[in-house]
């Protein structure tokens, strides 16, 4: 009951965005969508994208809203798992040290940092469920992503080696980065 009442807000957001994204795709024009070709940071070829590019492209988007939800747990706890991190490698350093000649375990600092691993053993078990959560929604924007870059084989063709700009109505005129020599859609 409690995990229900926790992630209300999070479903009730969500169905509120997929109503919204797909009653702004009815009153959206094909044309307002375009698939960009971008090679050494210009447009070389654009297309406009088919109904089913766009309905693909906005089904995407609904997932990445999905995941953006779930990710504010883990940032929230980021800053304990970094605090973590850094203890257990700081005693580790301590723990062994290292010569030319010889090795010395201190074996309190080993102690110290079983401890320091069992307590953020702890901590992740508590956060599991979101963990859990976000590795579903990452396997499922992984699908979709898939059936939306299977919807612009056929339009880009052998382009796939070059970087590939969406561009949507809210864009602004050429509102993208450049990146050379990295390829993304």
């Amino acid at each position: 009951m409690t995990l229900l009442k926790r992630f209300t807000p999070a479903i009730i957001t969500t169905c509120l965005l997929t109503t919204f994204v797909f009653s702004a795709q009815s009153e959206t024009q094909q044309n307002d969508y375009k698939i960009q070709i971008i090679d050494d940071c210009q447009v070389i070829k654009e297309y406009k994208m088919t109904n089913e590019q766009i309905e693909s492209y906005l089904a995407l988007k609904v997932e990445e809203e999905k995941m953006s939800l779930l990710e504010a747990p883990i940032s929230a706890i980021q800053d304990s798992l970094d605090s973590y991190s850094e203890q257990i490698d700081e005693l580790t350093e301590l723990a062994i040290q290292e010569t030319a000649q010889s090795l010395y375990i201190d074996k309190d600092y080993l102690k110290q940092q079983e401890h320091v691993v069992e307590k953020l053993h702890a901590f992740m078990k508590i956060h599991q469920q979101d963990f859990n959560a976000l590795g579903k929604q990452g396997e499922k924007i992984g699908k979709v992503a898939d059936i939306f870059v299977a919807s612009l084989e056929d339009t880009i063709g052998d382009s796939k080696h070059q970087q590939i700009h969406i561009s949507s109505p809210d864009d602004q005129e050429n509102n993208y980065q450049c990146h050379n020599n990295v390829f993304n859609i």
